[in-house]
This record gives structure tokens, C-alpha cells and sequence, in this order.
């Protein structure tokens, strides 16, 4: 039983190990084709970057929209009734304004796009692996990784941090007009307090977490496409897998910048 045990354990344990060495070996990749290859040798790949960035703000805007503004209105109605019993009603629009530019902007948005695109990133990636499109590239000299892999890397890299910012404006927008609606708040006043409330330090803050998430989700979503198994069931339970996994990771990685920015670590 123990012996049992111990041999589940091991094998968990390799097989996190195996994955983690195949997500950074492609991260290490995906740098390689994204910022260094296009210098070195001529590539077509870069031309697919801008109908992916409009695939995955299509994708995603409406929803981004959705959610940072409703959570700038359950900002503001949870907040704003404990501040209105200490008078303090006012500090609500700072509150807000840092609380989505330095946390939930970023997390949210992230969220979204792993719901939403990264799925769809395995999913599609993952139909080409069984269907031996993949196989096909490598026949014909193309690199999988410069060709399916780096051109999202930079398209997520660039729509994920626009999309945080306008996440961050819905969200302050979103909790000025319950703010008004709620409690009387001045609008004009709303907006200049956030203004105010709000420090460069949170903007960049905000990005870094951006950043850092959009790279989580890529490398994630892409590699378990990669590694799908199995014909169509093995994308299905990959593609679930990815979206499990890229949730976790970026919320380890923000608890990790947040401890870090607070000199926790």
C-alpha cells in the first residue's frame, strides 16, 4: 500500500517535471523565433501577427468589457458600504481606481483570455497535431514553433496588456456610475479622485502582471497543444487541461509579483 503510494507519488512528480521542461524549452523557443530569428534570417512568420491580434480582440473585448465593469460596480457597493459607516465614503473612487489597475484589471483580463482564447489556441493547435499538419510543416523545413507558436506569442503580448488598460478604464467607469447611482458621488470628482489615488508605480505594476500572464497563457495553451495524444478525445482532455493549468499559473504568478512588490519576498 505504502509502496503503491510512493511509486504514484514518483511518477506525478516526474511527469510535472517532464512538462515543466518542455513548457520552458518552448518558452526558450517561442523568444528565439519571436525577437531573434526575424533579425538573423528572413521570415514570413511576422505577417501573421496582426490577424491574430484582431482575432483575439474580437474575440475578447466584449467580454472584458462585461466583466470590468461589473467588477467595478461590486467594487464600489462592497467597499462603499463599509467606508459610508466611517464617513469615508469619498475614498471609494481611489480604492477602486488601484484596486483594478494594480489586481483585477490584470487578473481578470487574464481570465478572460485564458477562458477564451487560450482554449481556442490549444484546440486549434491540437486538431493540426492529430490531423499531422504539424508533421507536414516539419516535412516541408518550416519550424512549428517560429511558424504556429511565435506569431501568437506576439500577438498575446501585445492585445493582452491594451486589453488590461481599457479593463482598467471600463472598471473606474463602471464604479463611477454605481457610485453616483449608490451614493451621490460627484462623477466629475469620481474621475478626478481615481486620478489622483492612482501612481505610476500601479500602472507599471498592472503591465508587469500583464505581461507575465499573457506569456503563462501562450506558452501553456501552445505546448498542450503540442503534446495532444490520442485523436480527438486527447484534445478535448488536453484543452481542459491547458485552461486548469494557465488559471493556476497566473495566479500563482501574480500572488508571486504581489508579495514581491510588497517586499514580501
Amino acid at each position: 500500500m505504502v509502496r503503491h503510494w510512493i511509486a504514484s507519488v514518483g511518477r506525478k512528480a516526474l511527469l510535472f517535471l517532464h512538462h515543466t521542461g518542455g513548457m520552458f524549452d518552448l518558452f526558450r523557443q517561442a523568444l528565439y523565433w519571436a525577437f531573434v530569428a526575424p533579425f538573423r534570417q528572413k521570415t514570413e512568420y511576422r505577417r501573421l501577427v496582426f490577424p491574430l491580434i484582431e482575432a483575439i480582440g474580437n474575440k475578447s473585448f466584449a467580454i472584458v468589457s462585461l466583466v470590468a465593469f461589473l467588477i467595478g460596480v461590486i467594487l464600489v457597493l462592497q467597499t462603499g458600504y463599509v467606508l459610508q459607516k466611517y464617513g469615508q465614503i469619498r475614498q471609494v473612487s481611489g480604492l477602486v481606481a488601484v484596486s483594478m489597475a494594480r489586481e483585477l484589471g490584470p487578473l481578470m483580463t487574464a481570465i478572460v483570455i485564458v477562458a477564451r482564447v487560450g482554449a481556442a489556441f490549444t484546440a486549434g493547435l491540437g486538431t493540426m497535431k492529430i490531423s499531422e499538419e504539424v508533421l507536414a510543416l516539419r516535412i516541408m523545413g518550416i519550424n512549428p514553433v517560429g511558424y504556429l507558436v511565435a506569431p501568437r506569442f506576439i500577438a498575446i503580448l501585445i492585445i493582452l496588456p491594451c486589453l488590461t488598460v481599457f479593463a482598467n478604464v471600463v472598471g473606474i467607469g463602471g464604479g463611477c456610475l454605481m457610485a453616483f447611482t449608490a451614493y451621490d458621488l460627484d462623477p466629475a470628482g469620481y474621475i478626478a479622485s481615481s486620478v489622483d489615488f492612482l501612481l505610476m508605480e500601479d500602472l507599471v505594476s498592472g503591465m508587469v502582471k500583464s505581461v507575465l500572464f499573457a506569456t503563462v497563457i501562450c506558452i501553456v495553451s501552445c505546448y498542450m497543444a503540442l503534446t495532444v495524444e490520442g485523436g480527438p478525445e486527447g484534445v478535448a482532455r488536453n484543452t481542459m487541461l491547458s485552461v486548469v493549468t494557465s488559471l493556476i499559473l497566473v495566479i500563482f504568478v501574480d500572488s508571486l509579483v504581489t508579495a514581491f512588490q510588497q517586499n514580501v519576498l
